[in-house]
């Protein structure tokens, strides 16, 4: 009996509270001019937090997108790594929320089939997967559902299929627009099976031929536009200015010389090998070279590979590495080297004037969209080889050498895929990057897209 008159004070103070955190909250939404509880949510899906700068970039281009298009609605992202993007994202949109429904979903099969079956059951029944029921309800009450771009459904990875599947389920059932862009969707050896996990969806953009060659005649609208990396490019003053969120101007990193080499998805040793002897030959001294990563931890396994060898051939039995005694002349170790946190942070040190070697697509996409010169390392993979291959389609003027015996050193102006073959290393590039009007006329395609998925008035 005495305990109810000390519980009381302890009550009221909780209700204080709970009204003093109310008014905060109301206080921001005056100022985001949200009425709370109005506006149903954008749910994004992403393979966003691994992290990877290409994807990571794409998202907060979206989430930059979102903020300035439809001011005062909530944003969820769905994700691989909810928490690691959480960190990396928050500053984008003052109202977005992190989680990982779709993906934990999609996770517990391997298969295509399998996960397709499962997700979608899974978004339709509450009860399949009750510990995640309030994500999946979540989900269906978004206004759009937006699968936004990447090359994350596709053979390499079956089961995200399910992603794409429960995505365009629940769409159906809260009677949401459901969209995809800037997909690439090759490798894939079942194109029927593709279409009908994209048989919900309103629209799905493509970046590359091969991918809208699947699905042209399978009743999908699809179409071939651009990577939503453009979208990322967008801003007053283009990529120019010096201010822009995607890069840095800090000339101690925006060296003559960048690389960019991953170990994923590759030989680590054959890239290793290329990359040496394309170095060699250029001669350019670690001064000059600035090293980054867009993978943390994976994207320097190559450049040590590479040290170790110049290394090696500096000591005593390295007479028969004429490569390695070329590298340790050029005194790697004195090499910019930026990590992905600091290249988060600062930008991306890309600028006219220099000389880019990469494996990776997105540093191909924002570094030649800045103007600067250079060489593809084509890996021999249909997924990297398609991706670079569409920005050569697209007007990119780099040239590419396949990381193999003989490095084939092929010309840029030929075909997506295939271009002219020349044997040896490549010549150091100076085409410089994108024209310009090129870049002005995908980065408006790209703003024109998501203007038309996002109108003013539809939320």
């Amino acid at each position: 009996m005495t305990s109810t008159p000390r519980a009381a004070p302890a009550s009221r103070l909780r209700r204080r509270a709970r009204r003093r955190l109310d008014a905060t909250r109301a206080a921001a939404d005056a100022r985001w001019g949200r009425p709370r509880g109005v506006h149903r949510p954008v749910y994004l899906v992403a393979p966003a937090g691994h992290p990877n700068h290409g994807d990571e970039q794409l998202l907060a281009g979206w989430l930059r997108h979102l903020r300035h298009r439809l001011p005062g609605t909530p944003v969820v992202v769905d994700c691989n790594t909810p928490g690691q993007a959480a960190v990396l994202h928050h500053g984008e949109h003052p109202d977005v929320l992190f989680t990982d429904t779709l993906w934990r979903l999609a996770a517990e099969h391997t298969s295509a089939g399998e996960a397709v079956g499962f997700c979608r059951r899974a978004v339709d029944d509450l009860g399949v997967r009750p510990a995640l029921a309030s994500g999946i309800d979540l989900l269906r009450g978004a206004s759009v559902v937006h699968l936004i771009g990447g090359g994350y459904v596709n053979d390499l990875w079956p089961h995200h299929l399910g992603v794409v599947a429960a995505a365009g389920e629940a769409g159906r059932l809260a009677g949401a627009r459901v969209v995809a862009t800037g997909q690439g969707f090759v490798p894939c050896r079942d194109p029927e099976r593709l279409a009908g996990a994209l048989r919900d969806y309103r629209l799905v953009t493509v970046r590359d031929a091969a991918s809208f060659d699947l699905l042209e005649g399978t009743g999908v609208p699809v179409r071939h536009v651009a990577d939503d990396g453009w979208l990322a490019l967008s801003g007053a003053g283009g990529v120019e200015v010096g201010d822009h969120p995607v890069y840095s101007s800090d000339p101690d990193t925006c060296r003559d010389l960048v690389l960019c080499a991953q170990s994923d998805l590759v030989e680590p040793e054959v890239l290793a090998d290329t990359v040496g002897r394309v170095l060699a030959e250029w001669a350019v001294p670690g001064e000059r070279i600035t090293v980054v990563e867009s993978i943390p931890g994976g994207d320097r396994v190559v450049w040590d590979m590479v040290c170790d060898r110049a290394e090696a051939a500096s000591g005593a039995g390295g007479d028969d590495d004429e490569v390695g005694r070329a590298l340790a002349g050029l005194h790697l170790p004195r090499a910019r080297f930026v990590p992905f946190q600091e290249l988060w942070s600062t930008g991306l040190p890309a600028r006219p004037g220099q000389v880019w070697l990469t494996s990776r697509f997105h540093p191909h996409l924002f570094a030649a969209a800045r103007g600067a010169s250079g060489v593809a390392l084509r890996t021999g993979s249909a997924f990297y080889d398609v991706k670079h291959g569409s920005l050569r389609a697209a007007g990119s003027p780099w040239g590419s050498v396949r990381a193999e015996a003989g490095l084939r050193a092929e010309t840029a102006g030929a075909g997506e895929l295939d271009a002219g073959v020349s044997t040896g290393i490549p010549a150091m590039p100076d085409a410089g990057g994108f024209a310009p009007s090129t870049v002005a006329a995908l980065v408006s395609g790209a703003e024109r897209l998501a203007e038309e998925i996002y109108p003013v008035g539809a939320r």
